[in-house]
């Protein structure tokens, strides 16, 4: 089955409630095709590189022939700018935003699926996280099309309805799966907490390639150490809010906090002063 995939001028409302139900909903043409193409040249001499020499390395997980390379926001303008693409603030003010004083960048990744590749295991993406699920969302992912994402390309898996399973269930071949389907500037925005991964790869002579850009709340271990990806030597050049968004600040009321940093990242300007979760750990 497909994913439901919503245009471009769909509110941040609409894409919630999707993404209630399903875990998981597609947006058409988020991104203008230009944007896409300025992307693939900055990130070119990376995603060019041999399967071999892939800068993450291969594995089982990641993939034998998958290639990926992170840093994304040193790396590409052009991901800067994905990164704070206002429809999908949008929704995290609204799913990851009432639990903190303000949600994060976590996990950058560029992943080019090559012919040949088998399909990635499914998993969640909190399972970094103790928390106990179901339960509130505290880690949602974002998947851009560099290529064309077709079911027979590598276009990623997702199990709808997933990120309400018990911690003791997992996908069967019973389970409901959709094929996320979608053209260059497309995304599918994910929860964390849905079970997913990389299609297989059937074709002879066709990449998938997408941009991931994954968000948690503010007061968590980011995934990518965002420190050493986007050191300050380059974070100080960057727009305030996203060196805010990658982790340059503090996290109101302690945590982030250094000496003789900008008054500022004490206080926590501008953030929540009153929020709430009501994740649970497993012990």
């Amino acid at each position: 089955m497909p994913l439901e995939s919503v245009p471009a001028a769909a509110t941040a409302e609409r894409l919630v409630e999707v993404l209630e139900r399903d875990g998981a909903v597609i947006v058409e043409g988020l991104a203008a095709p230009a944007a896409m193409r300025r992307i693939g040249d900055e990130l070119a001499p990376w995603l060019t590189l041999p399967i071999e020499k892939s800068p993450l390395g291969n594995d089982r997980f990641k993939g034998m022939k998958t290639l990926r390379t992170s840093s994304l926001i040193a790396k590409s303008p052009g991901c800067r700018d994905l990164a704070t693409t206002p429809r999908v603030l949008e929704v995290l003010d609204r799913v990851l935003g009432p639990q903190c004083a303000t949600y994060q960048l976590s996990w950058t990744q560029a992943i080019r699926i090559a012919p040949g590749e088998i399909a990635q295991v499914a998993h969640r993406d909190t399972n970094m996280y103790p928390f106990a699920r179901p339960g509130p969302e505290c880690f949602v992912n974002t998947i851009w099309a560099l290529t064309e994402f077709t079911k027979e390309n590598g276009g990623t898996v997702v199990y709808p309805g997933s990120h309400l399973w018990s911690d003791t269930r997992v996908p069967t071949p019973d389970d409901e799966v959709a094929h996320v389907e979608m053209a260059p500037g497309s995304v599918v925005i994910y929860y964390g907490s849905v079970f997913h991964g990389g299609g297989a790869n059937v074709t002879t002579d066709r990449d998938r390639i997408g941009i991931g850009l994954a968000y948690t709340l503010g007061w968590l271990r980011q995934e990518e150490n965002q420190y050493l990806a986007c050191p300050p030597e380059i974070a100080r050049d960057l727009p305030e809010a996203l060196r805010a968004l990658i982790g340059y600040t503090g996290h109101y009321p302690f945590l982030g906090w250094h000496e003789g940093a900008d008054p500022a990242l004490h206080k926590g300007a501008g953030q929540r002063r009153k929020y709430a979760t009501s994740l649970k750990g497993r012990g």
